[in-house]
């Protein structure tokens, strides 16, 4: 039998070569070749990047060293490649008909787990179970089952203000203000000033109404030291060297703050920054 010469043979194996190597390339999709990178845009959260990218929450947070799910705009984080598709939670709903008693609740901005379930007399573990939620995070727009048998409860319930739900409620009010403009006087929702943003939190969430000045909320709650701060509570500065209170914003953990900047609207800032660390004035406590 006459041999074939080299050269083709070597060619039908580059040829094989190639088609083997297109075939893994369309055939397997959940092979991520590449990270992708993404910069964190305003109101943006863990939850909403990890259903865009089809992806968790958890692998998120494993792929860029986060320990909780505080981001911020200006971020750039990691994607990682996942097979999981988050179609199931863009639609979080059970089986139930509205004719059984099952409501629906459209999540708005500054929403919460926990305000919900204070509106509609419910605990946050029964709205988590109802909506298959593994987590506290929610977003606006997204529809949520509120289970049957309850219903919407009283302006007058007394509810406790104590804890790391009232907290969990402020941070997310706050967090979904992000980006918004500073205005001097200014006492939401479209603009704040330093003090008219953390009285709008507190009023809007928890029913706390602080007066519409840093010193005179600094006069407020329980005095907390440096070194024992928790998130919610809030902190207070002074301007350039001075003495007075003349700026607050509200502790969210690992160093951090939230507050409305009178150079860049409401934003993340560092408790160690040389500006704040130099001008720190203490810390009070709100939340018990």
């Amino acid at each position: 039998m006459k041999r074939r010469p080299y050269p083709l043979a070597r060619a039908g194996l580059l040829g094989r070569v190639f088609l083997i190597s297109f075939l893994c390339m369309y055939l397997l999709p959940s092979v991520s070749w590449a990270d992708l990178k993404h910069t964190v845009a305003p109101g943006e959260t863990l939850y909403q990047l990890s259903l865009r990218y089809g992806t968790t929450v958890e692998a998120l947070q494993t792929a860029n060293g986060l320990y909780g799910p505080l981001i911020h705009p200006g971020q750039v984080l990691v994607i990682p490649g996942s097979t999981k598709v988050g179609t199931t939670h863009s639609t979080p709903v059970k089986g139930e008909s509205a004719g059984a008693g099952v409501g629906r609740y459209i999540v708005r901005p500054g929403d919460s787990l926990y305000l919900i379930a204070k509106r509609y007399g419910l605990h946050e573990s029964s709205l988590k179970e109802a909506n298959n939620l593994s987590s506290d995070l929610i977003f606006p727009g997204q529809v949520l089952v509120i289970p049957a048998g309850t219903s919407r409860v009283s302006r007058g319930l007394q509810v406790s203000r104590g804890g790391t739900d009232c907290a969990r409620a402020v941070l997310a009010m706050a967090f979904s203000l992000l980006g918004r403009p500073y205005a001097y006087g200014g006492s939401g929702p479209g603009a704040f000033d330093c003090s008219g943003f953390t009285s709008y939190v507190f009023r809007e969430t928890v029913g706390i109404n602080l007066p519409h000045n840093a010193a005179a909320q600094a006069r407020l709650g329980t005095r907390v030291g440096r070194y024992d701060l928790s998130p919610g509570d809030l902190v207070f500065f002074g301007y350039y060297g001075s003495g007075d209170i003349n700026h607050v914003g509200i502790y969210v953990g690992q160093d951090r703050f939230i507050h409305a900047s009178s150079s860049e609207g409401v934003k993340f800032s560092c408790l160690s920054e040389s500006y704040y660390a130099a001008n720190y004035r203490g810390a009070t406590r709100i939340l018990r």
